[in-house]
């Protein structure tokens, strides 16, 4: 009786030592955040040249943490997906969140500063970058720390918008659109505009038509970046995959950009305009010249007619123009649209309204200053005595969108 009271005694604690280990490792976990088009975490997965690459598994380290017994759960920030263990109610109705809002919870609550990924959050540390996470796992410091609780995370909708990353990005807009505003070809067709109106001398008339005329670029402009957001957003799973070639587009053409307004710069330096490059085609300006001039006699034509007519007729050139602009300005615009497609949609919108704001701030101010003054040809001259200190703006700003885009390629 006392050998089977024995073994009896062995089997109980051999099976709960064998139940510890496995509620153990059933409990080992981390967190992984990454983005599609991220080449290093590409690397992280076992794809040394990006996940059009082959496949090395001997460099997999997410697969070499789960062969450990560690449960890795994997989020893209860049995609929208719904992360339904981090919803949360409020009010009586339940708040989804994506995996950006999850991402923003972590950094909070791990103290970390940095919004960059590759990263993981395993026990009461992290590591980031292709390096420390490497060399956390082969020396088992994740395992190890796989065995205690992750941190308490509160993930709040929208949180990773008012964080410092949302504030730059904010000020980024703000400054894109103003730069934008200050394009030269949209203030010379305003104008050109202004200059042939000669139907009224009362300047609050005036003033009254350039501003609907201003307005109607406004609305054109902002329905367009809606509807260029709203494809990007209907095709978020192909534009991830497909995530890295466009980045490297988008990286090659700002490049272009960049070196053309460096060129126009010391061009306008030495006051040789004709050689400008980066500016609208000679025969779209041409064009853009006889509407203006078509719709202004029109307008001139019709002073009898009220004005209401006339403003029907200066907010559809307003509409007009700006499809031909955006040849033009459509640079910035559309870099701007493309970096903000990832963020949560209200917050993308809201941003698109800002930056059509700043766009049309500089363009009402000119008018009303070439109006009041009567100095068409006065504007006209400063904005060539400063052409280059726009283009050098511009310059600068293209560098700072390569830099950003070529950190999302190679960070």
């Amino acid at each position: 009786k006392s050998r089977i009271v024995l073994v009896f005694a062995f089997i109980l604690v051999f099976s709960s030592i064998f139940t510890k280990a496995s509620v153990n490792a059933a409990e080992r976990k981390v967190i992984y955040f990454k983005e599609t088009t991220c080449l290093v975490c590409a690397e992280v997965a076992g794809y040394p040249n990006g996940y059009s690459g082959d496949y090395v598994e001997s460099s997999d380290y997410l697969k070499k943490m789960e062969d450990q017994g560690i449960t890795v759960i994997v989020y893209d920030i860049m995609k929208d997906d719904i992360i339904p263990e981090y919803s949360y109610e409020e009010d009586g109705v339940t708040i989804d969140v994506t995996a950006i809002d999850v991402f923003a919870a972590f950094n909070e609550a791990y103290n970390r500063s940095e919004t960059s990924v590759p990263v993981i959050f395993v026990g009461n540390q992290y590591f980031a970058g292709l390096n420390n996470i490497h060399d956390a796992v082969d020396n088992n410091t994740v395992f190890d720390l796989s065995d205690d609780d992750l941190l308490e995370v509160n993930v709040r909708e929208g949180e990773a918008y008012r964080d410092i990353t949302g504030i730059l990005g904010f000020f980024t807009v703000v400054g894109a659109g103003l730069l934008d505003g200050f394009n030269p070809c949209a203030i010379a067709l305003l104008l050109l505009f202004v200059s042939l109106l000669g139907f009224s001398k009362d300047k609050k008339i005036l003033i009254f038509v350039s501003t609907t005329y201003i307005f109607a670029l406004f609305i054109s402009y902002f329905l367009i970046g809606t509807l260029f957001l709203s494809i990007f957003e209907r095709f978020a799973d192909q534009i991830a995959i497909v995530g890295l070639i466009i980045n490297w587009v988008v990286l090659i053409l700002v490049s272009i950009f960049l070196l053309l307004n460096l060129y126009d710069y010391f061009q306008a330096k030495r006051e040789n305009y004709k050689n400008i490059k980066n500016q609208l085609p000679k025969w779209i300006q041409r064009s853009n010249k006889k509407i203006v001039k078509a719709f202004t006699d029109v307008i001139n034509s019709d002073n009898n007619k009220g004005l209401i007519p006339i403003l029907g007729i200066t907010f559809l050139l307003g509409v007009t123009l700006s499809v031909t602009e955006l040849v033009c300005t459509g640079q910035i615009y559309f870099g701007i649209l493309y970096g903000i497609h990832t963020l949560q949609s209200a917050y993308a919108y809201l941003l698109l309204f800002i930056y059509n704001i700043m766009f049309v701030l500089p363009l009402i101010v000119i008018a009303v200053v070439a109006i009041k003054l009567n100095g068409v040809i006065l504007v006209t001259n400063w904005m060539r005595e400063k052409m280059h200190i726009i283009k050098l703006v511009n310059a600068i700003f293209f560098l700072l969108i390569a830099v950003y885009f070529a950190y999302r390629i190679f960070g």
